[in-house]
């Protein structure tokens, strides 16, 4: 067993122990340090999510694979969480098939870009057959197509003191994940799902 891996199995225990004897608000202090908190890290479902993430850093610690599936494995229906946005933007973007929507990518980057949907299809691709599991308790498999998150962020130069990728959705909603994550190979901005593009 590599010592790193034994260093992150005993950050992750001591964070346990931590929540335990010293409390949500020294835990998460202590999380924070060793970049494990993320930026919705509010309360103790954000000291959750660092137990989370320093778990996951053991188990990815050499960028480990998610299993792949086969064809025939790809599941029959691929549920739907929550409609589309209603806004009078998002309305005007589908109308014009997504023409005038842009991708920006910026804050700790040397090159802040903006990246149309024709240029991340000309972007190079990857596709996976992969299982995907919602923390809500549904899961399917399918096949998805997109550009590696890892190729975006390297185009525009990352810079070293970055820890998150920040997403903001077109429904107001947002999310991250650390840079570890986003630089695994099977990360996607997904483009595709079963051999087409990803519907409304």
């Amino acid at each position: 067993m590599s010592g790193a891996i034994t260093r992150r199995k005993l950050i992750t225990t001591g964070l346990v122990a931590a929540a335990g004897a010293a409390g949500i608000a020294t835990t998460a202090r202590i999380a924070d340090h060793l970049g494990f908190l993320a930026p919705d890290h509010y309360g103790l479902f954000g000291v959750g999510e660092a137990l989370t993430y320093a778990s996951q850093r053991v188990l990815m610690a050499h960028h480990s694979l998610a299993r792949e599936f086969s064809h025939s494995e790809i599941s029959k229906f691929t549920p739907v969480n929550g409609e589309p946005p209603s806004t009078v933007a998002y309305r005007e973007l589908l109308a014009a098939s997504f023409v005038d929507w842009r991708l920006r990518v910026d804050g700790l980057v040397d090159r802040p870009s903006n990246f149309s949907l024709a240029e991340l299809k000309r972007l190079p691709s990857h596709t996976q057959i992969t299982h995907l599991a919602c923390e809500e308790g549904w899961s399917y498999i399918a096949e998805w197509a997109g550009v590696p998150l890892s190729y975006v962020l390297k185009s525009v130069g990352v810079k070293p003191e970055a820890k998150w990728v920040v997403f903001f959705g077109l429904d107001g909603k947002w999310d991250s994940v650390d840079m570890p994550e986003a630089f695994h190979p099977q990360t996607l901005l997904a483009l595709g799902i079963n051999g087409e593009e990803l519907p409304r």
